[in-house]
């Protein structure tokens, strides 16, 4: 690893890192302005994005399966003799021959979330015995759900953009969209500028407006930008099944990975909320700095995936090792300041959320416990995005499920229904899985078996 890998993941890497942060941002106010209208509210949001994350992964996997093969059609590409234009040009048709296969698979994963949270109240009743609760997170699940084949269409189009190293529009999409949803939040929850206040049910309405809008951006930009001219070769023999398999494929993985994970912390928050509003929304508070953790360590991973998969896409084994320590590195670096952070704030961090004094002193001790274990996480975590993004998905489906099923699940029921623990016991089991994830994928690396992995069936 040199300087040089570390430059090209910072650059291709820092456009993915603010739109993911902006992304993190939304979340965060969708729940700190729910949360202002008091503890209940807080934790009704905190259950009802928990759920809607189960919706949201049902589409973005295919930005990662697109990604996974975009990026290495595109690495092929690149290192074809200048003089060789016919082949450029049959490379530059295949690569372009992704996006409309991706497009039609996510729009479909789109239209099976909507399907899904028809059932979301159903769902959450099974798990919650708090029927108000349930009704308050089921308000806002119901509208949010339209926004998800319009979810697909972005990721779709995020995947292509980034495997063909334009990260920038996927930037200026994801930045934009996300401010005008907390300038939405704040008119439709509180009933500002003129708008009705809808409370949790507005920020529902905001994603849904700010979504629509970021898409329209990335297909505008795709389809009159001179860099993407080469790209805009869609005919309807590119739809090809095989294609179409391959993308759901890489995705499937992550998508049983990140629907088992949610579901878990769904219960995992429905244990919890044996124990007190309180504690529910404490570990809400947790669960959305972990998020944030990950997000700031996530766009770095990101950049350094596409080139992983760049140099794998012209049988650079030992080029792409380099730039997945490259990310790797980074990612140390960023993690050790944000859990600087946490330590010497942890009050405030809390405040961001809530002011209620009992919130404020049970959540600031938590999260100077979890302070360690974030920083545990942080050092596995950017090889998740670099197995996911370049088709070893399976893995990570295994090193998640075993993770979350015997600690956050197995050793939560087992300390507190089994041995009468109480809620520091549970939080124990989530600061253990943590610690066995990032072994695991940590493992995983250092096997070498994520550089062989072939992501298409058919070339």
């Amino acid at each position: 690893m040199t300087r040089k890998h570390i430059f090209e993941v910072l650059g291709i890497g820092a456009p993915l890192l603010a739109g993911l942060v902006s992304e993190y941002f939304v979340y965060l106010a969708d729940s700190a302005m729910v949360g202002w209208l008091g503890t209940e509210y807080l934790a009704a949001i905190g259950i009802a994005t928990i759920f809607s994350e189960i919706l949201w992964v049902i589409v973005y996997p295919f930005a990662p399966g697109t990604q996974a093969i975009t990026s290495r059609r595109f690495g092929r590409q690149t290192v074809v003799p200048a003089r060789s234009r016919q082949n450029i040009d049959n490379l530059s048709e295949s690569t372009a021959t992704v996006l409309p296969n991706a497009v039609v698979v996510s729009i479909m994963a789109g239209f099976f979330a909507v399907c899904l949270a028809a059932f979301s109240r159903d769902i959450l009743l099974l798990i919650l015995e708090d029927r108000h609760l349930v009704l308050l997170a089921d308000s806002y699940i119901r509208i949010l759900k339209w926004v998800m084949p319009l979810g697909g269409v972005f990721y779709a189009f995020y995947g292509f953009l980034a495997a063909v190293n334009l990260t920038r529009p996927i930037m200026v999409a994801s930045v934009g969209l996300n401010l005008l949803n907390v300038i939405f939040n704040y008119g439709l929850i509180f009933g500002h500028f003129g708008l009705p206040a809808l409370g949790i049910r507005g920020a529902a309405v905001a994603t849904v407006a700010a979504e629509a809008l970021g898409t329209s951006y990335l297909v505008a930009y795709f389809g009159f930008s001179k860099k993407t001219e080469m790209y805009r070769s869609f005919r309807w023999r590119n739809l090809q099944w095989n294609l179409m398999k391959d993308i759901s494929n890489r995705a499937l993985p992550i998508l049983l990975q990140l629907v088992l994970g949610l579901s878990i912390y769904l219960y995992y928050e429905s244990l919890i909320a044996d124990f007190g509003t309180v504690y529910l929304a404490v570990t809400h508070i947790i669960l959305t700095t972990f998020l944030l953790k990950r997000t700031l360590v996530g766009g770095f991973a990101e950049g350094g995936s596409i080139l992983v998969g760049n140099y794998l896409g012209r049988g650079e084994k030992k080029e792409a090792r380099r730039y997945a320590y490259a990310a790797v590195w980074i990612a140390v670096v960023f993690g050790m300041l944000l859990c600087l952070l946490i330590v010497l704030f942890p009050e405030s961090i809390v405040r961001i959320f809530n002011r209620e004094s009992e919130t404020v002193a049970i959540g600031a001790g938590a999260l100077k416990f979890f302070a360690f274990f974030f920083f545990v996480d942080i050092m596995g975590f950017p090889f998740e995005i670099i197995f996911t993004h370049n088709g070893w998905g399976g893995y990570v489906l295994f090193a998640e499920s075993t993770s979350n099923i015997s600690l956050i699940l197995g050793l939560t029921l087992l300390l507190t229904r089994v041995f009468g623990m109480g809620v520091y016991a549970a939080w124990f089991s989530l600061a253990l899985y943590m610690v066995s994830y990032a072994c695991f994928l940590s493992a995983g690396f250092f096997s070498n078996r994520w550089l062989t992995v072939k992501v298409e069936t058919k070339k």
